[in-house]
């Protein structure tokens, strides 16, 4: 069984912080590309850290449920000129670096001068290191962002078979085989969906 770290809103506000002030000593982006969507929210805050009014979005698609790994491939391009300039792409993870090499490729073809990547949380397994990350992970951890807690929570009722325990059984187990401390209000909305 794999362990999961969770990060509340608070650790993605600082991550993203500390992750802008890295990015500002040695690149200034003109354009940021999130990935969506564990992108989305990281990009955001680091328009405001970067001041970047040129935010965009691409949909990259590589993994399915919890720990489930698809073809890496992007299924919503940009429609963007980018000539003459300096990109940043955001992603929230480098897993195995599969998707951001994708947008990376995709975005030079719209010309852009210069491409760099960043991410929130980048893992020593990845085949490819990003120009910036937030933070290292030296082992292989599934990674709950506050964005994903409930979508995460759901995997992993229905991974682990658990639909038909009790919310407080299903919190001890969660947290028993994943080290995932999810709040009890979340299992019981999830419950509800598999109804």
């Amino acid at each position: 069984m794999f362990r999961c770290i969770t990060y509340n809103w608070n650790d993605i506000y600082r991550s993203c912080i500390d992750l802008g002030v890295k990015i500002a000593e040695s690149f200034s982006p003109d354009v940021i590309v999130a990935i969506a969507r564990g992108g989305w929210v990281p990009a955001r805050i680091l328009c405001d850290v970067l001041d970047v009014r040129e935010l965009y979005s691409i949909k990259a698609v590589h993994w399915g449920r919890v720990a489930t790994k698809n073809e890496a491939r992007i299924v919503q391009k940009l429609n963007v000129d980018l000539t003459g300039k300096k990109v940043l792409i955001v992603d929230d993870v480098t897993d195995t670096g599969e998707t951001v090499l994708l947008a990376k490729e995709h975005i030079k073809e719209l010309n852009a001068e210069e491409v760099r990547i960043a991410v929130v949380d980048h893992k020593r397994t990845s085949k490819f290191q990003p120009d910036f990350y937030a933070n290292l992970n030296e082992e292989w951890m599934w990674i709950v962002y506050p964005w994903s807690c409930y979508e995460d929570a759901r995997d992993l009722i229905e991974k682990n078979e658990l639909q038909n325990e009790d919310p407080e059984r299903i919190k001890e187990i969660l947290k028993e085989r994943h080290d995932f401390n999810v709040d009890l209000d979340i299992i019981k909305y999830v419950l509800k969906k598999f109804e």
